[in-house]
Formats: structure tokens, C-alpha cells, sequence
């Protein structure tokens, strides 16, 4: 063998030789070592879906108990009317169900979300590591491969002295000591990879069930909200109800128009002249009145206001007609068949005038509090003697009640 080819030889194994050191020196991608992070994460979850399963038990044992309270009535006349009361306390406790249900179905696909990256990120670490297995092993047979005899005659030559070439073949042992290890990591990561995937497709097919459960039930409880919000005022079903329990619900009229002549009576109203103007409609976007002021049901009961309804209106917000202050406040307990005028309010305007607000669902002000003209001062409900959604308003000088269409747009 002449000079140079030894040399050409020498020159090669020196080169992949150098190559293999390289990647040896290369460290093997480190696989994400957070798995204490995502037991933090899934105990986190875990912790946030528990909250909103009680959170959502409460609110369906809140439906339960309200339902088994009216079911216990046992006057069918008051059971209806608890029936017809009970619109606003059950589109309450459905709105909160319906929000907890979303925070779940939001909640659920994000944790899926993770999840998916979460094995996506460990599925490529093992990648990385396999691929750089390959090329290690690759670089090592280049240069002989663990004391192979030709190889290891290759790199003696290349070798100025015995101590030299016994050191590069130790290095080479343990090179080969490291790929072993590497390979048993490689297979116990592809193992737990395996078996964290297969429990991943077991949660994520549980979590999309229930997913899917979830938005059935939203789905479910948006109708159910939907049809009790679209309940508008039915003056046939209250004529109905009012002629058949004439003598009650009479003495009930006027038991209440003499309440509110006594609150009339002791309110704190103010000795200014009238703020003026024309009022505004107190419903913006619902201009249908099921009810005008005056005799109705066969001159048996006098309206003292005009009832304003429409489709959807449930849940509309009810403004100030005219600046003034809030003189009252009366809020109504869902007791199942209250009667009257259910939660409303009164505003002094001044010079005598004042306007009252009934069967409101949710009241935005308190007494004492300065309105103008346009403000939000509650929500239109179904509270106290009603037959469906609609805003019973009224325009009171010195206490009597007047026409209010005289007074509003």
C-alpha cells in the first residue's frame, strides 16, 4: 500500500471519526419534563369541571324545588297563577344554566385542545431522539462500528502511539454503552407515549360525549327560554281568571288600589312645579298595549294604567318616562301566587305628577336616586297578578291615577 493511499485512509477515518465525536457530543432532544406542570394542569381542570357540575346541581335542584312548590298548591286557580308567576324565576335559574353549561362546553374543548398538543410535542421529541439515533449509529459504522478488527486496524494507523488507539477504542465502548441506554429510553418513552395516548382517546371520547350532551341541553334550555321570554300579556286568559274568581280577585283590586292610595298618601314627593314635557314611552321597541286605562272585563275592574306587551319583551328594559326622583321601591317575592302589581316602582316628577312601573322582573334603581328622561330603571317580567310579560305602566296627579296616553309618545 503506497503513502498515499494511507494517507487518502488516514485522512478519512480521521473525518468521520471527528464526525462521530460531533455526534456523540450532540445531545439527545430532552423530552418535556413536565409532566409535574401537567398533572397541575389536569388536577386544575379537574378542580374548575367539579365546581361547575355543583354549580349546575344546585341550579337544577333550584328548578326542582320551585316546581315541586308549585305542584304542592293545591287550589288549581292558584296554581296557575303560580304557573304564570313562576316565568321569571325560571328564565333566571335557565340563564345561569345556560352560562355554567357554556363555561363547561369552553372549558372541555380546551382541555382537549391540550391535550392534543400535549401528545403532538411527545410524539416529536421522540422523533428528534430516533433521528438522531439514526444518525449516530450511522456515523459510527463509518468509522468501524464498537472494535470492529478492520476498522479498529484503521484507526491504529491513524494512531501515533497503542495508548492512543486504546483510548479511541474506549471511547467507542462507551459510545456504544450510551446508544444502548438510548434505545431503552426510546422504547419506555414510545410505551408511555402508547399508553397516555390510548387513556387520551378514552377522556377526549368521554369529553366529546359530554360535550355534546352539553350543547343538547343548551340547545334545550335556549328554547325553553326562548318560548317563557316570547309569554306576552293574555287579557283573555286574565278576563277569564278575573270573571271566575270575580269576588276575590275584586276585593284583591281594591285591597291594592288602597295600598297604593295609603303609599301615594306618605310618599316624600316633591312641592316643584311638573319637570314638563311630553314622556317618552317607558317599553323602546315595544309599542303593543294589551290593556288601555279605564273599564274593562264588562265595566268590572277599572285599569288604572295601560299595559304594554309584545313578543319577546320579557326581559326589555323599561326607562324613565321623565326626570325625577325614584320615591318607591317594592320588590315581589316569588312566593308562587303572589297578586297585584309584583315588583315595581314609583318616580316623582314633580308638581303632583309621578309614574309608576309594575311586574318588572328586575328593578335597576333605588329609592332616592335622581333619573332623567331615557334611563334604564328595570327589566319588563311576568311578578304579581299577570298573565305574561308586558309593562303595566301608570301616570298618577296627587295620587289618582289619569290616563298616561295623554302624557306619553
Amino acid at each position: 500500500m503506497n503513502k498515499n493511499k494511507i494517507r487518502h485512509i488516514f485522512i478519512c477515518s480521521i473525518c468521520c471519526f471527528l464526525s462521530a465525536v460531533m455526534i456523540y457530543f450532540s445531545a439527545p432532544v430532552a423530552f418535556a419534563d413536565d409532566t409535574a406542570q401537567q398533572k397541575a394542569s389536569d388536577e386544575e381542570y379537574r378542580e374548575q369541571i367539579s365546581d361547575l357540575q355543583n354549580e349546575q346541581a344546585a341550579l337544577q335542584q333550584q328548578m326542582k324545588d320551585y316546581n315541586n312548590k308549585i305542584n304542592n298548591i293545591k287550589d288549581s286557580k292558584k296554581k296557575q297563577q303560580a304557573i304564570a308567576n313562576s316565568i321569571d324565576e325560571k328564565i333566571s335559574i335557565i340563564e345561569e344554566s345556560i352560562a355554567v353549561g357554556k363555561e363547561k362546553i369552553a372549558l372541555t374543548s380546551n382541555y382537549i385542545t391540550e391535550k392534543n398538543i400535549e401528545i403532538r410535542n411527545k410524539e416529536k421529541d421522540i422523533e428528534d431522539n430516533l433521528q438522531l439515533f439514526r444518525d449516530r449509529v450511522k456515523a459510527i459504522y463509518m468509522t468501524g462500528g464498537y472494535s470492529d478488527t478492520a476498522n479498529s486496524l484503521m484507526m491504529l494507523l491513524g494512531s501515533k502511539s497503542v495508548s492512543e488507539f486504546l483510548t479511541r477504542t474506549e471511547f467507542l465502548n462507551r459510545i456504544a454503552e450510551h446508544d444502548k441506554q438510548m434505545v431503552e429510553e426510546l422504547r419506555e418513552e414510545l410505551a408511555v407515549l402508547n399508553e397516555e395516548k390510548a387513556v387520551l382517546e378514552e377522556e377526549r371520547a368521554a369529553l366529546e360525549a359530554e360535550k355534546a350532551a352539553l350543547e343538547e341541553e343548551q340547545a334545550s334550555l335556549e328554547k325553553e327560554l326562548k318560548e317563557a321570554k316570547n309569554s306576552i300579556h293574555d287579557l283573555a286568559q286574565m278576563q277569564a281568571e278575573y270573571e271566575e274568581n270575580y269576588e276575590e280577585l275584586s276585593a284583591m283590586a281594591k285591597q291594592i288600589q288602597a295600598e297604593l292610595l295609603d303609599i301615594y298618601k306618605n310618599l316624600n314627593t316633591s312641592n316643584t312645579e311638573y319637570v314638563g314635557g311630553e314622556m317618552m314611552w317607558p317599553v323602546p321597541g315595544y309599542s303593543k298595549i294589551s290593556s288601555y286605562y279605564g273599564w274593562r272585563f264588562n265595566n268590572t275592574d277599572f285599569h288604572t294604567g295601560v299595559d304594554i306587551t309584545g313578543s319577546g319583551v320579557h326581559g326589555a328594559k323599561v326607562v324613565a318616562a321623565n326626570t325625577g326622583t325614584v320615591v318607591h321601591t317594592n320588590y315581589c317575592p316569588y312566593n308562587g301566587y303572589s297578586y297585584g302589581y309584583g315588583t315595581y316602582l314609583i318616580v316623582d316628577h314633580g308638581g303632583g305628577i309621578t309614574t309608576l312601573y309594575a311586574h318588572l322582573s328586575d328593578i335597576s334603581v333605588k329609592k332616592g336616586d335622581i333619573v332623567v328622561m331615557g334611563q334604564q330603571i328595570g327589566k319588563v317580567g311576568n311578578t304579581g297578578w299577570s298573565t305574561g310579560a308586558h309593562l303595566h305602566f301608570e301616570v298618577r296627579k296627587n295620587g289618582s291615577a289619569v290616563n298616561p296616553i295623554s302624557y306619553i309618545t
